[in-house]
């Protein structure tokens, strides 16, 4: 019996070589049953997702992945690395807010898909950075919301003060002024990693199906940074329903996907380690990069 594997991502740019091996039958090359999970909570709700069962791998918020594991969630690990740049977070405010800067925003409200996810987790690294955690006192209030659009809504109907959401995928709410930019923030660290649940680690036949699987999403990925520059930004356009051409070709020169998607760098992670301490994230004893991976799907022949 042929083994599967649910891969849970978000439906952005970033995931268009999945697609591509969908569609290019990169996925049916390796005799593994690949089902797409679209999980528009983000990484919130793929770790909810793996701790459930239903799914296998996550396509996850490297921040989220760390700080999730730091917390307990024993029930995944790190096995790869999907975009290995990092992620800049537009922050947006409501079109008709009072809030025209990042310097307002101590003591506000903030939109979140879900606790855990990286819309949660960066806002305590922008408080970090402005130094408003160094009263003790909590720097916002969060309402979770689930999904992009109702934290849109919420800034514009006044139940929360702002959002964090990734630049490229916010531009066109902001172009067309739905919602109001005021500021950006890039952490230190690749923007997306692979996590697999334990049980997909423990089961050699599993495991050897999730090395192909990766090799599928790397091959994908290769396709796409490698055609014309012009078919994939048509791509992209055509999938994601996004708006300016521009746009996708500015993004398109921003992004990467690794060589090699089973390799982790320890330096990342001991810099996401760091960064989410000290943002009060996680607390501590603080955990290593290596109590975070597993490499034993690298390692196979």
């Amino acid at each position: 019996m042929a083994t599967t594997i649910r891969i849970g991502y978000v439906l952005e740019h970033f995931s268009t070589p999945l697609y591509i091996a969908r569609d290019n039958g990169l996925f049916k090359e390796t005799n593994v049953n690949v089902e797409l999970v679209l999980c528009p909570g983000g990484t919130g709700e793929m770790t909810s997702k793996l701790q459930e069962g239903s799914l296998d791998l996550a396509i996850a918020l490297t921040e989220g992945l760390v700080a999730g594991i730091s917390k307990g969630q024993d029930w995944y690990k790190i096995v790869g690395t999907y975009v290995d740049k990092p992620l800049c977070w537009a922050l947006s405010a409501g079109k008709d807010s009072k809030h025209n800067s990042v310097d307002t925003l101590k003591k506000t409200n903030v939109a979140i898909s879900r606790f855990g996810s990286g819309s949660h987790i960066m806002a305590f690294v922008l408080a970090d950075k402005r130094g408003w955690l160094e009263d003790g006192e909590p720097p916002f209030d969060f309402t979770v919301l689930h999904n992009f659009k109702a934290m849109r809504d919420a800034v514009n109907d006044g139940s929360c003060d702002y959002f964090m959401w990734e630049t490229f995928t916010t531009k066109p709410f902001h172009d067309s002024g739905e919602v109001k930019r005021i500021g950006d923030i890039t952490p230190p660290w690749p923007a997306f990693m692979f996590a697999a649940h334990t049980h997909l680690l423990s089961d050699e036949t599993k495991k050897k199906g999730l090395k192909d699987v990766l090799a599928a999403i790397q091959k994908a990925t290769h396709l796409f940074l490698k055609q014309k520059e012009d078919e994939s930004v048509k791509l992209v356009m055509e999938t994601f329903n996004y708006p300016k051409e521009e746009d996708v070709h500015s993004w398109f020169k921003t992004v990467s996907y690794p060589d090699n998607n089973h390799q982790v760098s320890r330096d990342a992670l001991d810099v996401t380690l760091k960064t989410l301490l000290k943002a009060k994230v996680i607390d501590g004893p603080a955990k290593k990069a290596e109590d975070l991976v597993d490499n034993s799907v690298a390692e196979l022949a």
